[in-house]
């Protein structure tokens, strides 16, 4: 095989969208995956595209992360033209629901401030709420709904995005067992797989919660697991379409599933489940949405989440390894941000100008004192 001019290592959805974006702007990608499910947060992901559920007035992310919200109907539109592959992008609303008078005044305020920055949201009284979404809680007294939010299939994304690289003649191996990076000087030559040197011109580091395992790094990497565990459930007959948040958890629909989760919990790298946090989560939905049947479960699952001490991940270029690059640390958030991570990295690889403020998500921001 010729020298790549990128080495991706990690074959999750921020890895597929960043071998994506470079092999569209005329790279050689070769994305390096050790092929194990277990634990990966794509695969455990519900999809959400919610940017308006947690922003704050002191979020740095708040504008990054409506804007990676509004490129998914061109890059669904995109991957379908390209591949075929439908993504399942569903963008009519997310509803957080008001169960105080308490809730509802904090949740206009949440409305007032989205206004002010340009943001799409709105109040719904109870009768309003009720007549979207009938299946929620009676105790609620109304809820904001931020209007252009939506999700996405994450299997469906991650294949589409790997697709659409191969198709760009970017090789995908699955069985790569990546020990870590090689380094000489300032400089990464290549990657260890299983004591093969893999060469490649520059490497983009994009492991999730393990990419602070990798041997050879030139500093230690900040990013921890946190498991979160899910459930799913019968979709109630008859009952619309809909993303409902509450105080403590969260319900979705997809096809004819419910959904529901999710934990945080700090339990290194195991990817189990167990029923005492599942329990919580059931209870919570009870609270959310009492139209689901929580008594029978589907099938439970979980997957362990990529965090950073700030929340925020590392996407950019390492401060001495000029050839090093950072695309992982995107929590909760990596469906959400997939496809402008990817962005960020074709831009910085390929362009003398970012379109974008990086510096919420600069790496260097955990290596400079």
């Amino acid at each position: 095989m010729a020298r790549p001019d990128v080495l991706i290592v990690g074959g999750g959805v921020i890895g597929a969208a960043c071998a994506h974006e470079l092999a569209r702007r005329s790279l050689s990608v070769v994305v390096l995956d050790n092929g194990q499910d277990r634990g990966k947060a794509t695969r455990a992901a519900g999809g959400m595209l919610a940017p308006l559920m947690e922003v704050h007035p002191d979020d740095p992310m708040s504008s990054l992360s409506v804007r990676a919200r509004d490129m998914y109907p061109d890059l669904a539109d995109t991957l379908m033209e390209t591949t075929g592959i439908d993504i399942g992008l569903w963008m009519e609303g997310i509803f957080k629901l008001a169960y105080s008078e308490e809730d509802a005044f904090n949740l206009k305020n949440e409305i007032a401030w989205h206004r002010q920055q340009g943001f799409n949201s709105d109040w719904l009284d109870t009768e309003d709420l009720q007549e979207r979404v009938p299946g929620v809680s009676p105790e609620a007294i109304g809820a904001l709904i931020a209007q252009e939010d939506g999700l996405v299939n994450p299997l469906a994304l991650e294949s589409a995005l790997f697709q659409s690289a191969m198709e760009r003649d970017a090789v995908v191996r699955r069985d790569a067992q990546v020990k870590g990076i090689v380094r000489q000087n300032h400089l990464v030559i290549g990657v260890d797989v299983a004591g093969e040197l893999v060469q490649g011109g520059q490497v983009v580091i994009a492991a999730g919660c393990w990419s602070g395992r990798l041997d050879g790094l030139p500093r230690p990497i900040s990013v921890e697991p946190i498991r979160g565990q899910m459930a799913a459930f019968a979709w109630p007959a008859n009952e619309p379409p809909a993303i409902v948040y509450g105080r403590s958890g969260y319900v979705l629909n997809r096809g004819q599933e419910a959904f529901v989760g999710s934990t945080m919990e700090h339990v290194g790298f195991d990817p189990g489940t167990d029923e005492t946090a599942l329990r919580t989560v059931f209870e919570a939905v009870r609270q959310i949405y009492p139209a689901l049947d929580t008594s029978r479960p589907r099938r439970t699952w979980s997957g362990l989440r990529p965090v950073t001490p700030d929340g925020r991940p590392l996407v950019g270029r390492d401060p001495d390894v000029h050839n090093l690059w950072y695309a992982t640390g995107h929590g909760r958030n990596g469906i959400l941000l997939a496809g402008l991570t990817g962005e960020i990295i074709g831009q910085l690889m390929t362009q003398t100008e970012v379109e974008y403020d990086l510096s919420s998500i600069d790496p260097a921001r955990f290596w400079q004192f």
